[in-house]
């Protein structure tokens, strides 16, 4: 039995075989880390625009079923709609009660019988909230048209602001009266 050796695993093997392995786990670690962070990104994102869609609908249906205000019981005789201080507009609604949507401590509210409601959630940031008004008095020849634009994101999100605009116009013929 001379000249036989015995097999085995050099010190050497075993270095190499726990560097390989260190190397692919960290690696692995990485990108599961950098997965994980992608997809809670994109689930902000989607509970964003899930709830600004709920509230842009909410106003454009408001905004959109408006009334002329022919008595002036709320903002002003034979006027559509009122852009008052801040980024806030009023207008009578279809059920002839004066309304309001405006920004309030990063948050959309609607103030209806004066009482005022938020119409987004805590955990988002309302950054920005613009109206433009084109053909909100009686003196024009133009149908109401309401421009408004919101910037919103999640309160911990890192991700950047979504910027959302949608253009809506009154459904009630704009005719003298």
């Amino acid at each position: 039995m001379t000249g036989d050796k015995e097999k085995g695993i050099t010190l050497l093997e075993i270095l190499v075989a726990i560097s390989v392995f260190s190397i692919v786990a960290t690696g692995a670690v990485n990108l599961f880390s950098s997965l994980i962070k992608y997809q809670k990104n994109l689930l902000d994102k989607a509970y964003v625009l899930s709830t600004l869609s709920y509230s842009v609908e909410y106003m454009s249906k408001a905004l959109r079923m408006a009334q002329k205000d022919v008595a002036g019981k709320c903002i002003g005789s034979g006027e559509n709609f009122a852009l008052t201080a801040g980024p806030n507009i009023e207008f009578l609604n279809s059920n002839g009660d004066c309304q309001e949507f405006f920004l309030e401590n990063n948050a959309i509210k609607v103030r209806k019988l004066n009482i005022a409601q938020n119409l987004t959630p805590a955990n988002i940031t309302i950054e920005s909230l613009n109206f433009s008004v084109l053909g909100e008095g009686q003196n024009d020849t133009l149908q109401p048209k309401i421009t408004f634009s919101l910037k919103a994101k999640a309160i911990n999100s890192k991700e950047p602001s979504l910027l959302i605009q949608t253009t809506v116009s009154q459904r009630m013929l704009d005719v003298f009266y």
